[in-house]
């Protein structure tokens, strides 16, 4: 990773690379031999999206980076359809607890990808399920379903 960009700031390890942004998903640091292609990321549970790339590193608490990624949603959503609008606010909610979210998530989940308009909304559940992933046993478990 040193010899992407001369490598995080003040020589920081990384935790997990945010893909295709926000809800392109995440990467661990230990499994960025991947291409950047559409097939190999979303085998990944990614995807390439507008194609930028941010690495995280090891001083950010995971719970935090899924605060970020919930508040982006419902700062995000155009509010054209319930499932997005309600749903991101409820994930940050249930983000902001800092419990397990138990079956509530998987219920959302479920909604946001099967009723949303667009995009945005189905692809939440993909970019949370990734964080998961990434961060390994540093965030609930019930965000992975």
């Amino acid at each position: 990773m040193t010899g992407l960009g001369g490598g995080l700031k003040g020589g920081a390890r990384l935790a997990v690379l945010q893909v295709g942004g926000p809800l392109g998903g995440f990467l661990p640091a230990d499994g960025l031999d991947v291409a950047l292609a559409d097939a190999d990321l979303a085998a990944r549970g990614a995807a390439l999206g507008h194609g930028g790339l941010v690495a995280f590193d090891d001083s950010l608490e995971p719970a935090d980076v899924l605060r970020h990624l919930w508040q982006f949603a419902a700062a995000e959503s155009c509010g054209a359809c319930s499932p997005c609008r309600v749903g991101s606010r409820r994930g940050l909610e249930l983000a902001a607890a800092g419990d397990d979210p138990g079956p509530e998530w998987a219920r959302l989940s479920r909604v946001l990808e099967e009723a949303s308009l667009c995009a945005f909304g189905r692809r939440l559940p993909a970019a949370v399920r990734s964080l998961v992933r990434a961060y390994g046993q540093r965030l609930p478990t019930g965000w992975a379903t």
